[in-house]
């Protein structure tokens, strides 16, 4: 069984080349977290249509920045294959982790404002929304300031941007800490509720 996960996208600069990388953090954490599935790191160059009937749920991982946060061609291609991926995991009922910058696009394609932040690129505590605390890591120079009328908050950080929310109505989660890295699994709940929505699909 596999879950699908995106990549980030890297310009090697020793003589060009455009790379598709995915951190070996994910790797282990596959291995510890999620022993029933592997991953399946989805091309750019490969139509996700192609991979959707293999999956279980996709993951949208981190690195780069949104285009409309920092344009590059690396980011309006992965904006465009991201979009592709999302459509489809709503269509489908395909459940739907963001991660990082994974969360970020989510909240864009849905409405919601980001912008600028402090203090997010270090461990830091979050509240959420049953009023429990926790400290998860941070590595992301871009906050979610507003969410869009289809998405819920889950988590809060201190500064009160959103560090975790779901839609109200499709299998979509989203993270704005950093999973598959130390102190990631810190709060549990919302990762494992994807998780449970993975196992029900057949």
């Amino acid at each position: 069984m596999f879950i699908g996960i995106s990549q980030r996208l890297l310009s090697n600069e020793s003589y060009y080349e455009l790379r598709e990388a995915l951190a070996l953090d994910w790797g282990e954490f596959f291995r510890e977290n999620l022993k029933s599935f592997l991953p399946l790191p989805l091309s750019y160059e490969i139509n996700f249509k192609t991979y959707a009937p293999h999956l279980k749920g996709v993951i949208l991982s981190g690195g780069n920045d949104l285009a409309t946060l920092n344009p590059s061609p690396l980011s309006l291609k992965r904006d465009a294959y991201e979009a592709q991926i999302l459509t489809h995991c709503l269509e489908e009922n395909l459940p739907l982790l963001g991660i990082c910058r994974g969360a970020q696009f989510i909240a864009h394609f849905f409405g919601s404002t980001l912008s600028p932040c402090e203090n997010h690129t270090q461990e830091h505590a979050i509240r959420l929304t049953n009023d429990t605390q926790t400290t998860i890591n941070s590595f992301h120079n871009y906050a979610i300031a507003t969410l869009g009328q289809a998405l819920e908050p889950l988590a809060f950080a201190e500064d009160g941007t959103v560090e975790a929310f779901r839609h109200r109505g499709a299998k979509i989660w989203a993270l704005m800490w950093h999973i598959e890295r130390a102190n990631g699994l810190n709060e549990r709940s919302i990762f494992r509720e994807w998780l449970e929505n993975l196992r029900e699909k057949r």
